[in-house]
């Protein structure tokens, strides 16, 4: 199964390099401007004919626009992705479209929404729902009982303490430490 990686910026990069860490059969990139003819020497097409049959994956970083093109796409094959280093419990529910970068942790009971992005070294305590869309950065922690709402994007190295709601569509700079 070949799968396209839609977008062609520094996440498309991202996203790719994982892919070949797992072995992953790349169709090539999808775009809605043509600014690169490639990207990692996949090529970048800007009218691609979108088909149920395809595999997808939505490598873009914004959180609006990743759920923005998710609606505008309509299709249901997209992929999760999981690097080798990261661990997931058995315990934990991830839903389709979800990115999990290096040495990133997740916990049992960690409910995860589709097309979620977790960077490196972030780790989710157990007992936590992130819903769709959320952007988590590099090192950030997550405590216990947390509720993190849809769209919300967090910073790098920022910590969630146990027992917090994130109301959808924060935007929580790096370096952020929140309490209840």
């Amino acid at each position: 199964m070949a799968i396209y990686v839609y977008g062609a910026t520094a996440q498309a990069k991202m996203t790719i390099d994982l892919m070949e860490q797992l072995g992953l059969s790349i169709a090539g990139c999808i775009d809605k401007s043509l600014l690169l003819d490639t990207v990692l020497g996949y090529p970048v097409a800007l009218n691609h004919q979108i088909a149920q049959t395809n595999h997808y994956f939505l490598a873009i970083r914004n959180a609006g626009l990743r759920k923005r093109t998710f609606e505008d796409l309509a299709v249901d094959n997209y992929v999760t992705l999981t690097h080798p280093t990261a661990y997931i419990s058995a315990h934990a529910e991830i839903e389709a479209g979800t990115v999990i970068f290096a040495k990133a942790v997740v916990m049992p009971d960690v409910q995860i929404g589709q097309q979620v992005l977790i960077d490196a070294g972030a780790v989710s305590h157990s007992n936590s729902i992130i819903e769709d869309f959320v952007n988590i950065g590099a090192n950030v922690s997550i405590g216990s009982n947390v509720l993190v709402g849809e769209g919300v994007e967090i910073g790098a190295n920022s910590v969630i303490d146990n027992e917090v709601t994130i109301p959808a569509f924060c935007i929580i700079p790096p370096h952020t430490h929140i309490t209840d």
